[in-house]
Formats: structure tokens, C-alpha cells, sequence
């Protein structure tokens, strides 16, 4: 009789992968640059910071306009970038980019829109955000916007 085989061969545990992300050197730069996202969904928000720290950005999160704030008051770091969307519930990005100038913030703001039409950019533009995106964002659009802001 046999040992107790059937014939069928074990299946190994499936293993989770991390999600590796290359990081660039800025050869330009003497330091990391820092940048805020403000998105209440999870999944954009956690591609745009994996997309912005492949390129040597320092990233920090906000969930809501009530959160960027409180980063934005108690945070001793500059940020080069804030990235908002438009989508948000309590203080829509606009509104979010006007009380971000008004406190005297000179970063540079890109707007966020997934709903990309002429309105939604206006209405970023009033608020003197320097540059509006559809989204979802990949490396390619990050690296352009990025690059020109960083000149301006």
C-alpha cells in the first residue's frame, strides 16, 4: 500500500509582494522636497504620494481641509507642493486653496480634478491655485507639472 501520497503536489502559500518604489536622485537639489495631499479617498491619495516619493519628494497626507489646516498650523516643515483635490466634502478644494493663501502659504497648489472640464479649472485658477491636473495622476504628468512649478 502506498505511504499516504495521492499523487497531487503541495501548493506553496501565496507570498505578498511589497510595492517597490525606485526613488531618483535630484542632482539639482541640496535637499528633499516636501510635499502635502489632501484627498479623502484612499487609493488616489496613497498613488499620488507613491508617485511623488519615486521622485524624491518627502510626502505628507491630509484625509480632509480640516486636517491640511491643522498640518498646515502646526507643521514646522515647508512644503514646496500641495497637492488638492477638488472633490472634498467638508471645504471644497477652491475654498481649501483660498484659505491656504489667505494664511500666507507661498507653496506651490495643484488642484486635482476627477471631473476635468473648464469650470473645475476656473474655479482652482480663482483661487490662485498655480496648476490643475486630471486625475487619475501617473509619473510622467507629476515630473512635468513638478518641473515647471519648481522654475516659476
Amino acid at each position: 500500500m502506498n505511504s499516504g501520497t495521492t499523487g497531487y503536489k503541495r501548493q506553496r502559500r501565496a507570498v505578498e509582494k511589497k510595492m517597490s518604489v525606485k526613488k531618483r536622485e535630484i542632482k539639482n537639489s541640496c535637499y528633499p522636497k516636501n510635499a502635502l495631499v489632501v484627498d479623502e479617498v484612499t487609493e488616489p491619495r496613497r498613488l499620488v504620494q507613491h508617485l511623488l516619493e519615486s521622485l524624491s519628494f518627502q510626502t505628507v497626507a491630509a484625509y480632509n481641509s480640516h486636517e491640511a489646516i491643522q498640518i498646515l498650523y502646526n507643521s514646522r516643515i515647508q512644503f514646496d507642493f500641495i497637492f488638492v483635490d477638488f472633490d472634498l466634502s467638508i471645504t471644497p478644494g477652491p475654498e481649501l486653496v483660498r484659505r491656504i493663501r489667505a494664511m500666507g502659504i507661498r507653496s506651490k497648489v495643484v488642484g486635482m480634478c476627477t471631473n476635468y472640464s473648464d469650470a473645475n479649472c476656473q474655479m482652482f485658477q480663482e483661487a490662485r491655485a498655480n496648476a490643475t491636473v486630471a486625475k487619475p495622476l501617473n509619473r510622467q504628468t507629476l515630473e512635468i507639472v513638478t518641473g515647471i512649478l519648481a522654475i516659476i
